[in-house]
């Protein structure tokens, strides 16, 4: 059997390589994003986006009809999404829809921790849009969707690595569970950063990825301060690659600096249980 150094250096010099490469952050996101932190988006602008590429249209609307939205009355075109959901979330089942695509892989071992992994990041972008709301911070709630969505990406990139390694015929066997998340916590925070550089997404992503696991952070960066907190709360309740029961999120500097009381972090803990569901 292989090792950890072993593997550890094989990990490396594949990195190095630069052999694995992410898809790029799908193009019509991307335009729908810049519209989208205009003073003044055009929705027909994004509307126009979203009808011309039919897969991503028809995607956009399973969402939007789906319990996740809690739509009451089916929509059947992008307009009356738009119309009914208001083009902010509309722009975040776009981004919702298309980074889906990225967490499925044709190896059985690697696909069923991309799933465990999809879970969290949809669980952290749901309770982090509805922290950030709690807390007051209303103009940060889109934005606190989208960084929980992709503070994580860093351990998609990886888990890429691992499955082009194992497929390269170059290991006698199959790295651990135990040694992926090793590999996953320990690299994943710098990957995850300059990936979302790489896909010249704002800073403010890249921080949050880079910054989401440091001992010390920026107390004035709320946004980073809520997406940590939802982090260790689905670390708390087995959301996603990570249990941790004796975290006590009360007594974490996150909590204090958004002065959340044990009662606001129990609805925390009630949201994320109930939007398990929904999830899609």
């Amino acid at each position: 059997m292989m090792g950890k150094r072993s593997f550890a250096d094989l990990l490396d010099e594949h990195i190095k390589s630069e052999k694995t490469v992410l898809p790029p952050f799908n193009k019509t996101a991307l335009r729908v994003r810049q519209e989208m932190v205009k003073e003044e988006p055009d929705t027909r602008v994004i509307e126009e986006l979203i009808s011309q590429d039919q897969s991503l249209a028809s995607q956009v609307l399973r969402t939007a009809n789906s319990a996740f939205c809690g739509g009451l009355v089916k929509v059947i075109t992008v307009h009356d999404a738009v119309v009914r959901l208001g083009v902010k979330e509309v722009s975040n089942i776009v981004i919702l829809v298309t980074q889906r695509d990225h967490f499925r892989s044709k190896d059985p071992f690697v696909n069923e921790i991309m799933e465990r992994l999809w879970q969290h990041s949809v669980e952290c972008a749901i309770g982090a849009q509805w922290l950030a709301r709690y807390c007051g911070f209303q103009s940060l709630a889109d934005e606190a969707f989208i960084a929980g969505l992709l503070h994580d990406v860093g351990k998609l990139f990886l888990l890429m690595v691992i499955e082009d390694i194992c497929s390269s015929g170059k290991m006698t066997s199959r790295p651990s569970h135990a040694m992926v998340n090793e590999i996953m916590n320990n690299l994943h925070a710098e990957q995850g950063y300059f990936l979302l550089k790489n896909w010249n997404l704002p800073e403010t992503y890249c921080v949050i990825a880079r910054d989401h696991h440091t001992e010390e952070f920026d107390s004035k960066d709320h946004l980073l301060a809520v997406i940590r907190l939802v982090n260790k709360a689905c670390h708390k309740m087995g959301i996603g690659l990570k249990t941790d029961t004796d975290i006590v999120l009360a007594a974490s500097p996150e909590a204090e600096l958004l002065n959340l009381s044990e009662v606001s972090l129990a609805e925390l803990e009630i949201t994320l249980e109930d939007s398990l569901a929904l999830a899609p």
